[in-house]
């Protein structure tokens, strides 16, 4: 009779190691040879909704986070309830929100990372989480909170543009120490908490932010310690019955129709763009009426800053402009003309004051054009047949 053999973990696995392996892992998957992070919500859904209870956090939202602006309000409740209806999807848009301190922008935040907790990231403060060299914290996160980062348009490290990409690009580069990097899916869906003048620098055609300037409707001072209370109030209100009833209003809303890159324009992010465009966009915007019915080239190159290179200036105007050819005064003229999607960015952008300067220069331009004929006379050229 043989001796049997001690038995072993090792002796075990080697013999059902198909019993263990698996082809991959990601956030979530129906296959089973797949490794699934989501494993569910820590709240339940429940059969009823009791509105009262969610009231208080709701008008929060509405009153303070959205100041009161019906629009704003409703994508962000279409933003959270997407992001929940669908784990392991990316919304591809952010939101930022700009308000002084102790107004209740955490107390909003915070509620989310924990209706999300085990997937979220509820304050990360130092940029270089997020970009820098070790970032596995944010790794199957599905909510991740950037909460008053001081260096997040720190233009030398490129922190600007790493943000956009991680904000729109389905994959991430992972970097943990002692570990090889590697690609893992970007499931991060983003809020971004300041009270910077100057959070974040937007293009005139961004589709990635909703900004949010918050209103200060209630705040913890000295002058108003009776606020104190209110926040009290808040926080306690915030229990295993109110997170399940928050849970089951965002899994029951209806986002059939909503798209998260349609993205409403506010007067904040107007302000943004405005500080942040470029030499070009000024110049689109000081004669805007003429780049929308279209202005020869020849003019156009007489605006090029002197600091810029005129190759460099017509890449940037081709880019927003489409090239054409008419007859102006009987000459043949190649003019820009700007494209009708930047039309409609650039349409939002325009202030009283930017509308008045378009005017004043396209008055001068049609006066001059009419002192050698009519500019009715300028007619689009046919294509070849």
């Amino acid at each position: 009779k043989k001796e049997s053999k001690q038995l072993t973990a090792k002796h075990i696995f080697k013999k059902y190691a198909s019993k263990f392996a698996k082809k991959g892992c990601k956030f979530i998957s129906e296959d089973p040879k797949i490794l699934t992070v989501f494993q569910g919500y820590k709240y339940k859904k429940l059969g009823t909704i009791d509105q009262e209870c969610l009231q208080m956090y709701l008008d929060l939202i509405k009153e303070t986070i959205a100041a009161g602006d019906e629009r704003v309000y409703e994508y962000i409740l279409n933003w959270i309830a997407w992001m929940i209806q669908n784990p392991g999807k990316k919304s591809r848009a952010a939101i930022v929100l700009q308000g002084r301190q102790g107004i209740g922008k955490n107390r909003f935040t915070d509620v989310i990372a924990e209706l999300t907790s085990r997937y979220s990231c509820p304050n990360i403060t130092n940029i270089d989480e997020f970009t820098g060299r070790f970032n596995s914290v944010v790794e199957n996160k599905m909510f991740v909170v950037l909460n008053e980062m001081m260096n997040y348009n720190d233009s030398k490290k490129g922190v600007a543009t790493v943000i956009k990409s991680i904000i729109s690009d389905l994959t991430i580069r992972v970097n943990e120490k002692n570990q090889p990097r590697r690609t893992t899916e970007n499931v991060k869906n983003i809020i971004q908490v300041t009270n910077a003048d100057m959070p974040v620098q937007l293009d005139t055609d961004d589709r990635r932010h909703l900004v949010c300037a918050c209103k200060t409707v209630h705040q913890v001072t000295e002058e108003h310690k009776e606020d104190a209370e209110y926040f009290n109030e808040l926080s306690s209100s915030y229990t295993q019955k109110f997170y399940e009833n928050l849970m089951t209003f965002f899994l029951e809303r209806d986002i059939s129709q909503f798209n998260p890159t349609l993205i409403p324009m506010t007067e904040a992010k107007k302000q943004l763009i405005n500080v942040s465009r470029s030499p070009v966009d000024d110049i689109i915007m000081e004669h805007y009426e003429q780049f929308k019915q279209g202005i020869p080239i020849a003019l156009v190159n007489q605006f090029k800053p002197q600091n810029w290179l005129l190759k460099t200036y017509k890449n940037a105007m081709v880019h927003k402009c489409e090239e054409q050819r008419i007859y102006i005064n009987g000459i043949r003229t190649r003019i820009y003309v700007l494209s009708k999607d930047q039309q409609s960015y650039y349409d939002k952008l325009m202030n009283e004051e930017d509308t008045e300067t378009s005017n004043v220069n396209y008055q001068k331009y049609k006066k001059t054009i009419e002192d050698n004929g009519p500019i009715e006379q300028v007619v689009q050229e046919t294509k070849d047949k």
